[in-house]
């Protein structure tokens, strides 16, 4: 069960989400993971938990980050699983080669790389003058299995393989399945590789399923092993496409979202909801939230749709929609609510504020600078990131798109702020700092740009923008921007970029003054999900909670949700604030419907409100 409590949804408690699996899973005999109960799996190990079967060796096996790592030519894992003298029964594993791509290796070379109760799968090799080295499946069982295609797997990436038996033509056999993963693409079909008549040995060497290379093999040959599951039943074609990868706590992932939906837009609508997602709750409990339109039946993205929750986020209801707004912090100032951000997408946008005064009913409308036009020239970015109010002021960051060179490397980072007890929709009032845009020599020529920062106080008292890094390959990292004296911008590289898990795509940072410490909701990519080969901004599928008691040095707390699928489903942009003892938050979402769900990760099809109960439970002391 996990640690974290969500809020009710549609009328059913967090416990009701975390209840027995069901589908495919009651058969599930055996599942080893690698990751510790209780605990984020970014940190975590642990081997053979909760299983019938037995971990008996794990010979040049290392333990990180819930995978298993097996990396000499005589490493292994060998469990006992009494499933495999059962019929009928399923083996599935999810692993991931490697090779040492500078030895010489030819199309004759192959090593077995997985036995399953004698049924023998090995690997092969060919180069490629674009792809390089790829890799195919073989295998055998007194010769019996043969390859199925050419070697069309490329190294690093995920593979899933199945082995199924069950009686065909009145003789038991196992059929081998396997499918290739693609980060950001939906998992095609599984491949049929063959069928193997069972092998004739019996006692305990049909009961052994071993992953690793064989013994005594000179090839360099490594493996990333994520987990293994036995099922006491044959899985059909269609219910092999269920299974999946999963992460610890959320093994039973529910058909429609976790949370609470505030809306809903099918994607064939190709109207995305939700978009640039933040929240508010005011005096007297109600709570507000705010989602822009976005997709291509929108166009330029320029309306904003505001949600209202009297029932403490349980129930929600539009109340309004704003024209002329998109990227919109909501934030409440002084008995009033407020909008801060532009007034349309990309090269579009001035720096535009709103105000309602009837608690999100009615707004104003920034037609000039006295009345919420601060900035008319073009263009200007951003995302609801935080408003704080620190030293007298009520401060936010912005970027403008001046700076050339296309997306991320365009935008430059800069700070906002005006007196807390001044008219915020006169534009006289606001005062900008410089910029500070693109290097190509920043991260080793990896950098492409920082954007969407939050603004906080620093422990010493200083404003700082901590800010989302774009990078040309890898992640993790964030940007720290000091605002110095005359609305200076101090930064060095050498110092300034900091480990970040899921710096790579929005985050949301918040500092709360009873714990004295700094809270964020970030995406950070699982290494179960890492691919050397994909973009990790897009990949949302995880959000974390983390803390940070000097903003420099963060550590995840708990893993908040999860969906084991990157390319149709994600927990992205999140938004969130206090409320009491409880951090309450809303996300755009993919995530599975009737309609085929969303359409990929980036553009979805629902708008979700949270709530984690009693945050303070994480508080690392």
């Amino acid at each position: 069960m996990k640690r974290i409590v969500l809020c009710t949804y549609f009328g059913f408690t967090a416990a009701i989400l975390f209840a027995q699996p069901k589908g495919i899973n009651r058969f599930l005999a055996d599942q080893w993971t690698f990751e510790k109960p209780g605990a984020p799996a970014f940190n975590s190990i642990r081997k053979g938990l909760g299983v019938s079967g037995k971990l008996l060796e794990d010979r040049g096996v290392s333990y990180a980050d819930g995978l298993a790592y097996i990396s000499n030519a005589d490493g292994a894992l060998s469990f006992n699983m009494p499933v495999l003298v059962k019929d009928p029964f399923t083996v599935w594993t999810r692993l991931k080669l490697a090779v040492d791509t500078t030895a010489t290796i030819s199309e004759k070379d192959t090593t077995v790389f997985m036995n399953a109760g004698g049924v023998r799968l090995s690997c092969f090799f060919r180069r490629d003058e674009k792809k390089g080295l790829l890799w195919g499946i073989s295998g055998d069982a007194s010769g019996r299995i043969v390859p199925g295609n050419k070697a069309t797997i490329e190294t690093g990436a995920w593979v899933q393989i199945a082995l199924v038996k069950k009686m065909y033509q009145n003789r038991s056999r196992i059929k081998v399945y396997y499918r290739v993963e693609k980060p950001t693409a939906a998992l095609i079909n599984w491949t049929y590789l063959g069928t193997a008549e069972i092998p004739g040995n019996t006692g305990e060497g049909r009961t052994r399923l071993l992953i690793g290379p064989a013994h005594g093999s000179d090839m360099q040959l490594s493996l990333s092993v994520d987990e293994v599951k036995a099922y006491t039943h044959a899985l059909t074609d269609d219910t092999l496409l269920s299974v999946w990868p999963s992460l610890r706590g959320f093994e039973a992932v529910p058909e429609s979202p976790f949370g609470v939906v505030i809306d809903h837009a099918p994607a064939r609508t190709g109207r995305y909801v939700g978009g640039s997602p933040s929240i508010v709750v005011l005096d007297d409990g109600t709570c507000l939230a705010k989602g822009d339109d976005y997709g291509p039946a929108v166009g330029i993205s320029e309306l904003t749709r505001i949600y209202r929750s009297r029932d403490k986020g349980e129930t929600w209801e539009p109340i309004s929609e704003v024209e002329g707004s998109t990227w919109a912090t909501l934030f409440k100032h002084k008995g009033a609510v407020y909008l801060l951000g532009t007034s349309a997408g990309h090269k579009l946008g001035h720096v535009v504020v709103m105000r309602s005064a009837d608690n999100g009913l009615t707004w104003t409308k920034p037609v000039d600078e006295k009345t919420g036009l601060l900035r008319p020239d073009l263009s200007y970015h951003t995302a609801p990131t935080p408003v704080i109010v620190h030293n007298g002021r009520i401060w936010r960051t912005m970027e403008d798109e001046k700076g050339g060179g296309g997306w991320g490397r365009t935008f430059r980072a800069m700070i906002m702020s005006a007196p807390a007890d001044a008219d915020l929709l006169d534009a006289k009032n606001w005062t900008f700092s410089d910029n500070l845009g693109y290097n190509p020599d920043w991260l080793d020529g990896q950098f492409n740009g920082f954007l969407e920062g939050n603004i906080v106080a620093a422990p010493n008292g200083a404003i700082i923008n901590l800010l989302r890094v774009s990078m040309k390959n890898g992640g993790g990292k964030a940007a720290v921007l000091t605002l110095g004296k005359n609305g200076r911008i101090l930064f060095d590289p050498a110092t300034d970029f900091i480990s970040f898990p899921g710096g790579s795509t929005k985050f949301h940072v918040l500092y709360d003054s009873v714990s004295r410490k700094y809270w964020a909701l970030s995406n950070p990519v699982l290494k179960k999900h890492l691919d050397e080969k994909a973009d990790e901004s897009l990949i949302r599928n995880t959000l974390v909670l983390m803390q940070s008691a000097d903003l420099r040095n963060w550590n995840i707390v708990d893993t908040v949700l999860y969906h084991p699928d990157v390319a149709k489903h994600a927990f992205q942009y999140p938004s969130f604030v206090f409320d009491g003892n409880d951090i309450v938050l809303v996300t755009r979402t993919a995530y599975d419907d009737a309609m085929g769900g969303a359409s990929r990760q980036h553009d979805v099809n629902y708008f979700t409100f949270y709530r984690i109960r009693n945050f303070r439970q994480f508080d690392k002391k």
